[in-house]
């Protein structure tokens, strides 16, 4: 989707639904296993749960071979929930975007706050589809510990399209390099992207493709690394590792792929076509053979998982899809059987947070804090909800109080001293610190030892960069946001790296204001200071700028106004958006929501929310449309884009 900043969407759902959830968790008897770098709780057999952990390990290591050196130990603990047959996976399936649980997925990774989840169920009669989770598990490898503001997304997913076909014979031999044939299908029957456009390809244009261009994308992305595993009897292949490392050292990707194929993207987009065209492809290769298949089997514990533990992985990994009713249910059963949890009673902390309910939030993280002071995560969360309050949906805050602030960084300093390994606590000190500009050199501090744990994390790269912004290294910082408004997953951290450029802009702008006035007449030239009249002209002014410089543009076929976003009329036949401009009302349409492109400029989190009605509160913006080819249409022209400003805002 391209909204980057939606209304809040809460799955409503009925009692007796949330009654037979919690009851899931009661059906079977559960366990838990522990292996090398997996925690696992199933209600399937203790066979089936090893065997699922012996797995995972197979193929992490066998991923990890080809990155020999990097270190892929997890930042955040990755659990997996192992479900018997499919009796009460079908409650736990993912969501659509329409809310609706899916029918097909067999299995699922679910990326997390404090913990990452593979969700998949077994069967006796069959194998388990491991395809979807080992992909997404590549991603998050990869982003975590590459950098996803590093990696291109043609090697981003074509290793992920190339390590999901991964199988694991009799628990012995793991072979890699099936070739798929439904992209095999697609690229036969389509035109190559041109490598100039399908390597200049970022995430975000990605996403908007179609499922045609995006599927062509993903099939094109395994076959070049197919090629480059396995083409020509392999001699690429060493090339392909040369070619990771010249992109982590900061080489472009033009430069990195010419220096390590020694070719141009011409030459081996001719070669790719040869390969894909070829009749018969060489046999997968055997990736490894475990000789002893007990070695992984030999590290693992297990032991019975009570009812409220059980409850409570369910419950957090509900409360990570966002599935808050659902998960509050799960919690507040978990401390029917166990109120001395501390771990349920800061799990239902998170979900009343989320609900807005600060204070009943705070009082479940101290209570956890009661039971058991020694549970790292208990310090961390209840720092975490005090850090909430006054945070828009999309992270931004204004400041924090000197009290507030003193009792964030108490429970941070005792959740560090608890568990020094743990990243999370660091991002939030440095969060605090930018946000009241304090202990800047300690922050950096923090931050390095955040990103030894977790290089590629995003968020952490944020902080980076605006303490950039404060040392008045603007480029090094604008480097950084934008690449990360390019490369971010989601529309919460891609907002707010947006916002993150504007203010960097801004504060730049304002700076070379005042140390060249004649430049730019800004302001009168005087030896007094800057009143705080003349310092709020001045950051209005700055703001006003760099915010022009971030407006979409219309292109000749399009028309941009200034107006009051007024009304949104949801029907069967599409949208109607009603724009009041001065003393006209502009009525423009759209099939979708999803072909609408929504970015915000103002703090104020209402007036950036849509959905279908009258609005409670105007809202400023500037719109850009496609006139209506046709006299006398009910609607002016396709809506393109909303972006919302401040009031009394100028385009220039």
């Amino acid at each position: 989707m391209k909204f980057y900043k939606f209304f809040s969407r809460t799955i409503l759902l009925c009692l007796v639904f949330c009654v037979s959830l919690t009851n899931a968790a009661a059906k079977d008897e559960w366990l838990k296993v522990r292996s090398k770098n997996f925690r696992l709780v199933g209600n399937a057999s203790e066979k089936d749960i090893r065997g699922v952990a012996a797995n995972l390990e197979r193929f992490r290591e066998i991923f990890r071979q080809f990155f020999t050196e990097v270190n892929f130990n997890a930042a955040i603990p990755v659990n997996v929930v192992v479900f018997k047959g499919d009796e009460s996976f079908p409650d736990f399936r993912p969501l659509n975007e329409d809310g609706k649980k899916t029918d097909s997925a067999a299995g699922y990774f679910q990326s997390g706050e404090s913990a990452n989840y593979i969700v998949l169920s077994v069967n006796d009669k069959k194998t388990p589809d491991y395809r979807p989770i080992f992909h997404e598990y590549i991603h998050s490898l990869i982003n975590d510990k590459l950098g996803r503001s590093n990696i291109q997304p043609w090697f981003n997913e074509g290793l992920a399209e190339y390590y999901e076909t991964l199988q694991i014979e009799n628990d012995r031999q793991a072979t890699l390099g099936d070739w798929r044939e439904d992209h095999l299908l697609l690229l036969r029957e389509s035109k190559l992207i041109p490598f100039e456009a399908f390597f200049e390809t970022d995430y975000y244009s990605l996403r908007r493709q179609g499922n045609h261009g995006a599927g062509l994308f993903y099939a094109q992305a395994w076959a070049l690394t197919h090629y480059l595993m396995h083409g020509d009897n392999g001699a690429r292949n060493s090339q392909l590792n040369k070619y990771t490392q010249l992109v982590l050292s900061g080489k472009s990707q033009r430069y990195a792929f010419t220096e390590a194929f020694q070719t141009d993207y011409q030459a081996m987009e001719r070669e790719l076509k040869k390969y894909i065209e070829q009749k018969n492809f060489r046999a997968p290769a055997v990736a490894a053979n475990f000789k002893d298949k007990s070695v992984f089997d030999g590290e693992m514990q297990s032991a019975p998982a009570s009812e409220a533990e059980a409850k409570i992985v369910l419950g957090d990994l509900l409360y990570q899809s966002d599935r808050l009713p659902e998960a509050a249910a799960l919690f507040e059963e978990a401390l029917k059987l166990d109120g001395g949890s501390s771990l349920a009673n800061s799990s239902l902390g998170l979900v009343k947070m989320k609900q807005g309910k600060l204070g009943e939030a705070v009082r479940y993280a101290e209570k956890a804090i009661a039971l058991d002071d020694k549970d790292y995560l208990a310090h961390y969360r209840r720092a975490y909800i005090l850090s909430r309050e006054g945070m828009t949906d999309y992270g931004f805050v204004s400041n924090y109080t000197a009290a507030r602030a003193a009792q964030i960084r108490e429970s941070l300093d005792e959740a560090i001293a608890l568990n020094p390994s743990f990243p999370e606590s660091y991002r939030l000190y440095a969060f605090v610190n930018c946000v009241r500009s304090e202990a800047i050199d300690r922050t950096i501090e923090y931050l390095d030892r955040a990103l030894e744990f977790a290089p590629g994390d995003q968020w952490n790269q944020m902080r980076v960069a605006e303490l950039a912004m404060r040392k008045e290294d603007f480029g090094k910082a604008r480097n950084i946001a934008r690449k990360i408004y390019a490369t971010a997953p989601d529309d919460r951290l891609r907002v707010y790296a947006k916002n993150t450029i504007y203010r960097i802009d801004s504060y730049e702008s304002q700076l070379e204001s005042l140390k060249n006035p004649h430049r730019r007449r800004l302001h009168d030239v005087t030896d007094q200071p800057l009143t705080e009249e003349e310092s709020a002209r001045l950051n209005w002014l700055a703001m006003q700028e760099a915010i022009n410089r971030s407006l979409r543009r219309a292109k000749s076929d399009e028309k941009r106004v200034l107006g009051y976003l007024t009304q949104i009329k949801c029907g069967a036949s599409g949208i109607e958006y009603s724009i009041k401009t001065g003393d006209e009302t502009l009525k423009l349409s759209s099939e979708t929501f999803d072909t609408l492109t929504l970015i915000s400029y103002i703090a104020d989190e209402s007036g950036g929310q849509i959905s279908c009605g009258t609005r409670k509160k105007n809202a400023f913006a500037v719109i850009v449309y496609r006139p209506m080819a046709k006299e006398g249409a009910e609607s002016a022209g396709e809506i393109l884009s909303i972006e919302f400003v401040p009031e009394k805002f100028k385009i220039f």
